[in-house]
């Protein structure tokens, strides 16, 4: 084989392997980062206690408050992404137990649950606390 041809083989290899590496590299992190966006909507139902209550706080990334755009941050984060799907409460009785619901705009749907008592991590709580200090707000706001 001839110099020119091995050299031709060479660089035609060397650009077949670096575009295996791209399509391969498109294919693995592609999927991945579409399954996560930002948070366009945030659910948190309340269920239990002592009286057996259910309640649902929805705030949307249009809903217009102060700290609406926090509650949407805080859900696409990292760490929030990141939770485990159930903090359950070690003992207690009439315990609420909380469901958080956050669609992100991918189409993508994130549920986390926990109880009142449980070790779960802060940014799970501050998500909860959020939801439902917006949501109380916006319906006790008066109507112009």
């Amino acid at each position: 084989m001839s110099a020119m041809l091995r050299a031709t083989v060479r660089v035609l290899a060397a650009f077949a392997l670096l575009i295996g590496v791209g399509v391969g590299t498109l294919t693995v992190a592609g999927p991945a980062q579409a399954s996560w966006s930002a948070a366009d909507r945030v659910t948190v139902t309340r269920t239990g206690g002592f009286a057996g209550v259910t309640e649902q706080y929805t705030v949307c990334s249009t809903t217009v408050h102060i700290y609406t755009t926090d509650l949407m941050s805080m859900a696409s984060s990292r760490e929030f992404r990141r939770l485990s799907p159930s903090y359950p409460a070690a003992t207690g009785a009439d315990l609420f137990t909380y469901t958080v619901t956050v669609d992100y705009r991918s189409g993508y749907t994130r549920t986390v649950t926990t109880q009142d008592t449980a070790e779960a991590p802060q940014v799970l709580w501050e998500v909860i606390d959020t939801t439902m200090l917006i949501d109380r707000e916006l319906a006790a706001a008066p109507v112009h």
